[in-house]
């Protein structure tokens, strides 16, 4: 997705919640949108290391695959 894209997105959704009648934690969703994105980001680095030296790199550096 690109920058302008997610813009787009990011201001149709908080127009979305202003109108709406209910309170959003916005630390709850900083909290979860980070360890998603390094949850992905870990798993992204895993799959790089198993493609580029297999998974016996990955089991040396004892990381689960």
């Amino acid at each position: 997705m690109d920058d302008e894209n997610t813009t787009v997105k990011i201001t149709q959704l908080k127009a979305q919640i202003e109108r709406a009648a209910y309170h959003v934690d916005v630390d709850a969703v900083a909290e979860a949108f980070v360890s998603r994105m390094l949850a992905v980001h870990g798993a992204l680095r895993r799959a790089d290391v198993r493609a580029l030296l297999g998974d016996a790199a990955l089991a040396e550096i004892g990381q689960p695959a």
